[in-house]
């Protein structure tokens, strides 16, 4: 019996912990996807790895705004996993969907018209660099 009761105790203790909670506030849903962003620009090793082969590194869709200079996507070095380079990205996209939603961001946002898909990648002073020889309109 006494099992049961542990059992029943720490599941209901785990289902109440595991609510959403929307207390948070702005400042501190912001800074939590800033940490996000952090941990796929780490992960991505894109501001520690020298780049002197192109071949080394590839690129990943990270956000929908295709308005942004790069495209919404981001350079990885192919040293890093890419199925855990996806799962921290899709983390970072679920929480920004989330505040974006909260906070009412971007709701008067108009629809871009030119999207930057990036063609490949090059080494600029030991700099990896998204190549885009193919921008459509």
């Amino acid at each position: 019996m006494k099992k049961l009761s542990f059992i029943l105790f720490a599941t209901s203790l785990i289902c109440f912990s595991c609510s959403n909670d929307d207390s948070t506030t702005q400042e501190e849903d912001t800074a939590k996807l800033e940490s996000l962003y952090n941990d796929v620009i780490t992960y991505s090793k894109v501001n520690t790895e020298s780049c002197s082969n192109p071949a080394e590194w590839g690129f990943v869709k990270m956000t929908d705004s295709p308005c942004s200079a790069t495209g919404g996507y981001i350079l990885y070095s192919k040293k890093a996993t890419l199925s855990v380079l996806e799962k921290k990205i899709e983390q970072y996209n679920a929480h920004k969907a989330y505040i974006n939603k909260k906070w009412g961001f971007l709701a008067d946002t108009p629809p871009c018209t030119q999207h930057n898909i990036p063609s490949g990648v090059k080494c600029v002073d030991n700099k990896p660099q998204l190549s885009f020889e193919n921008v459509l309109h």
